[in-house]
């Protein structure tokens, strides 16, 4: 397989249409549903909307959006509290679709990152306020 675009996506259906970079959760008032996330650190994360998967799963449908959940994808971040450095690892913000910055705990003196609450890492930087960046999805 030779594909042009870097992720791998799957049609999953929503209750709305839902922009590529979008942040997505599973709907707690649906089965098989995804919604934008709202929640800070939320474990509930699905994956990213995308625009154009390198490999699509699944059958299209008007009630269904692209879900990326591997490889490369533009996503929507805020870096309004914490700039985003490449590298960082992103979670979901109380920002309706939008990741931030992951900031660890501290546990026994150790930092550790909140399981299941990882997006994945960025691969540009982003300064200030909001924007599209790419990331390396690796839901954890």
């Amino acid at each position: 397989i030779s594909a042009k675009y870097q992720d791998i996506a799957e049609w999953v259906p929503a209750r709305e249409v839902i922009p590529a970079g979008t942040v997505v959760t599973l709907d707690p008032h649906g089965i098989n549903l995804v919604t934008p996330s709202t929640e800070s650190y939320d474990t509930r994360v699905a994956g990213v909307v995308s625009a154009e998967p390198g490999l699509v799963l699944g059958e299209a449908g008007h009630d269904k959006v692209k879900v990326a959940t591997t490889g490369r994808v533009k996503v929507r971040a805020d870096a309004g509290k914490s700039p985003i450095r490449a590298g960082d690892l992103l979670v979901t913000s109380g920002r309706a679709g939008v990741a931030m910055r992951s900031e660890p705990i501290e546990i026994g003196g150790a930092q550790f990152h909140r399981p299941g609450t990882l997006i994945g890492k960025a691969l540009e930087p982003l300064s200030a306020g909001e924007g599209a960046i790419l990331v390396l999805l690796s839901l954890q």
